[in-house]
């Protein structure tokens, strides 16, 4: 599959969609370290909003991340690819497993839930957000042999078939290295067939369609939130019938995320703020959570207990710090380990047309990455 030349405008509507997600991710974070910890209650607003979050923005994420596949498979053909995602995404789980440990394991008396020294051990258990690193593996593989983006046949056996997968896996959530977050294959495996460039020329639509179309997608995600509704992505025992209610809620709410994205795109300031953090969702997924849980804990030290003033600084601060931190270490080999591959485990480039490794990865990894389960409710500790 050959993809069309990139336009300014397509790829930054599709960025901003990544960052709008991203930054729905650490709200949801934010509002369930509020919660734990006894500062709003189960029938606060907040609480309303965050429910909502939890049934699309990792949906929304996993159908952004299948956009890029085809081109990357392209590219570096299949093998290559696994072996390329596989790889950084395996050395970023072991590193953050690390990180999110000791950070928690230091910070156990102010935390809302203690993490068990000896867990530190049982690198096969994701906890808190680390569960999304091993998912980007198994669909890099699923979609690499699959390839539901080529042709009518491999679309109805490969995709239907992937459907058919996140509806007997909804709510299916062991804590066991690669097997949370399942469901979320099909979001993925429509992404790749919906393609970059489909998308990125469905998003330079009318501004009118796209609100029409966000209004409806709105609107269905409100009636079937009055359902018994459950994310893809925490443990819950669901019937079939709940299960495509939730399908259906999730598809709803990413298609409401993806009209608020052309909208935002359509304003210059905002469009190049948000398409900027969207090129780093990978860095503020896996860093927000640390901060998220810090701002929290030092705002209420200081006397700060208002919900809303917490989730905002957090929010922004969960966000802008992690960006900060990547935007610096981008290109120093001393730092990006952080982020991204140390050069001791990176392919080498060979040949007379051979591009700087860091660089040629820093090109492709700004669109071939998607990022994010973090919270209290999926499994994170604050």
């Amino acid at each position: 599959m050959t993809e069309a030349p990139t336009r300014p405008q397509r790829v930054a509507a599709i960025d901003v969609a990544r960052a709008v997600a991203i930054i729905g991710v650490a709200a949801n974070h934010s509002i369930d370290g509020m919660l734990n910890a006894g500062l709003i209650g189960a029938d606060h607003p907040l609480e309303a909003v965050n429910s909502a979050l939890y049934l699309f923005r990792m949906p929304a994420l996993a159908f952004l991340l299948g956009l890029f596949v085809p081109r990357a498979v392209t590219r570096r053909g299949a093998a290559g690819y696994v072996r390329e995602r596989a790889t950084l995404m395996l050395w970023l789980y072991l590193l953050w497993y690390l990180v999110q440990s000791l950070a928690e394991l230091a910070t156990n008396e102010v935390k809302n839930v203690p993490r068990e020294p000896g867990a530190i051990w049982r690198v096969w258990e994701p906890f808190a957000h680390l569960w999304f690193l091993p998912f980007l593996i198994v669909t890099s593989v699923v979609l690499a042999v699959l390839r539901p983006w080529q042709g009518p046949a491999r679309r109805l056996l490969g995709g239907g078939g992937l459907v058919l997968a996140s509806l007997l896996t909804w709510g299916w959530n062991p804590t066991l290295f690669g097997l949370t977050g399942l469901s979320l294959l099909a979001f993925a495996a429509a992404g790749s067939m919906v393609g970059l460039a489909r998308l990125g020329t469905w998003m330079q639509g009318p501004v009118r369609a796209w609100t029409a179309v966000g209004l409806l997608a709105a609107a269905s995600l409100g009636l079937l939130l009055q359902a018994d509704v459950a994310p893809s992505t925490l443990p819950a025992e669901v019937g079939l019938v709940e299960r495509a209610l939730s399908l259906g809620a999730a598809v709803a709410g990413t298609i409401a995320l993806l009209a608020v994205s052309v909208l935002l795109a359509r304003v210059p300031p905002l469009r190049d703020l948000l398409a900027a953090i969207g090129r780093r969702t990978l860095p503020i997924y896996l860093a927000h959570v640390l901060v998220v849980a810090g701002v929290r804990i030092v705002l209420v030290q200081l006397g700060v207990d208002q919900p809303y003033a917490i989730a905002a600084v957090a929010v922004v601060a969960g966000v802008g710090i992690p960006f900060a931190v990547a935007t610096f270490t981008a290109g120093r080999p001393w730092a990006n380990w952080l982020f991204d591959l140390p050069l001791a485990l990176r392919p080498r480039t060979r040949g007379p047309a051979a591009v700087d490794p860091s660089s040629a990865r820093r090109l492709s990894a700004e669109q071939d990455r998607a990022p994010s389960r973090p919270t209290g409710r999926d499994g994170a500790r604050r």
